[in-house]
C-alpha cells in the first residue's frame, strides 16, 4: 500500500513540475536569467518548489486521513512551511531584503522547537543550559534552512541529496521504531523530490528556486527535532546524513568570514561549484556526491545509529575526510575561475 503511494505521489510531483514549467515559460514568470555567477547558460523556470511542496502535502493529507496520521503534528509543519515558502516563492520572482528573510525564518525555526522542546515539557527548568540549548536549536534550524539554499547550485544536486537523506532516515527510523509513522512521512518527501529530479536532472528544464530549497530545509529540521523527541532518530545521526551539505556549506563560510569576503554576496566557491566548474560538468559532481554518499556517509549514519553511545565520536569521524577534501579543494577561496 505503502509503495502504491509513494509511486502515485512520484507521479504526481513530475506532472505538476511539468505543469508549472509549461506555466513559467508561457508567461515568461518565475525565470531565472544566468548570470556572472550562475553555472547555467539558458534562462530556466524557478520556483519549481511548488510541485514538491504540493505533492508533499497531498501525501500528508493522505497519511492523516488513511494511515491515522497525527493531524497535529503537521499543522505545526504547515505553519511553519507556509511564510518559509512563501517568502522564497517571492525571492525566486523578486530579491527579498535578507533581513526579512531571516525574520520569517526565526518564525519557523522558533516554533518548531518550541513545539519539540519546549511545549511537552511541564516542568520546564529555565536556566543556562537549556536556553543554550533552544539557541543553538534554533541557529542549527535556521543554518539548515539556509544553507540547502546555498547548495542548490547545481542540476540535480539538492534534490538527489533530498532523496539519500529522506529515504536512508526513512530506514533508519523504521528500524529503531516501525511503530512510528515517521519513516512514512520522509519516505513521502523523498518520492515527493523524485518526481521533480526528472526535471530537474541535467540538463535541468526547472529549478526549485527559494520556494524549494529553503522550504526543504524547514521540513528536515521539523524530522530532525521530532523524531528526536521521540528518541527515535539521534540528531548526530541527521548530521551524518547531511554531511556533504553541512560540511560543503560550513566550511566555506567560514574560510569566507576568515578571508573577509562578502558572505551575502553569491559566489560561486563552495566545493561543489569549483567542481563543477573545473570538470565542467553537473553530472560529474552529482555522481561524486551519490558515491560519497553511498560508500561514506551511509555506512556512518548506520554506524552511528547501532552504536548510539558512540554516536558523537562516530559523527566527528564522518566529518574529517570530508574535511580534508574541502581543504584539498579549497573551498570558499577565490580563485580566477570563481572570483
Amino acid at each position: 500500500m505503502l509503495l502504491t503511494i509513494l509511486l502515485i505521489i512520484t507521479l504526481i510531483s513530475y506532472v505538476l513540475t511539468v505543469t508549472l514549467e509549461k506555466i513559467f515559460i508561457r508567461y515568461g514568470k518565475f525565470i531565472d536569467n544566468p548570470e556572472e555567477r550562475s553555472c547555467h547558460i539558458n534562462p530556466t523556470p524557478t520556483a519549481g518548489g511548488l510541485a514538491i511542496l504540493f505533492s508533499y502535502y497531498i501525501f500528508i493529507y493522505t497519511s492523516i486521513f488513511y494511515q491515522g496520521a497525527n493531524a497535529n503534528i503537521f499543522l505545526i509543519l504547515l505553519i511553519a512551511i507556509i511564510p518559509v515558502a512563501f517568502i522564497g516563492l517571492i525571492d525566486d520572482f523578486k530579491d527579498v531584503n535578507i533581513y526579512i528573510r531571516l525574520f520569517v525564518q526565526f518564525f519557523s525555526a522558533t516554533l518548531i522547537i518550541y513545539y519539540f522542546q519546549i511545549r511537552n515539557e511541564i516542568y520546564f527548568d529555565i536556566n543556562q543550559a537549556s536556553i543554550l540549548i533552544i539557541i543553538l536549536s534554533i541557529i542549527l534550524s535556521m543554518w539548515l534552512m539556509n544553507l540547502y539554499n546555498f547548495m542548490d547550485g547545481i542540476d540535480g544536486y539538492a534534490s538527489t541529496e533530498c532523496i539519500f537523506i529522506a529515504f536512508v532516515a526513512s530506514m533508519l527510523t523504521y528500524l529503531n521504531n516501525p511503530e512510528s509513522l515517521i519513516y512514512v512521512y520522509l519516505a513521502g518527501l523523498g518520492a515527493a523530490n523524485i518526481g521533480f529530479l526528472f526535471r530537474n536532472w541535467y540538463p535541468a528544464k526547472i529549478f526549485m528556486g527559494d520556494t524549494g530549497s529553503i522550504s526543504i530545509g524547514c521540513i528536515l529540521a521539523f524530522f530532525i527535532f521530532y523524531s528526536a523527541s521521540e528518541s527515535i532518530l539521534s540528531i548526530y545521526t541527521w548530521l551524518i546524513l547531511l554531511s556533504v551539505f553541512v560540511a560543503d556549506s560550513s566550511y566555506t563560510l567560514l574560510v569566507r568570514v576568515v578571508t573577509k569576503k562578502n558572505i551575502f554576496k553569491a559566489h560561486l566557491t563552495h566545493a561543489f561549484h569549483k567542481i563543477t566548474i573545473k570538470e565542467n560538468s553537473h553530472l560529474f559532481t552529482v555522481k561524486k556526491m551519490i558515491l560519497i554518499n553511498l560508500s561514506w556517509v551511509l555506512p556512518m549514519s548506520f554506524l552511528s545509529n547501532i552504536y548510539s553511545e558512540y554516536h558523537i565520536v562516530v559523527a566527528i569521524i564522518a566529518y574529517l575526510p570530508l574535511l580534508f577534501i574541502l581543504i584539498k579543494i579549497g573551498a570558499g577561496l577565490e580563485t580566477a575561475e570563481n572570483s
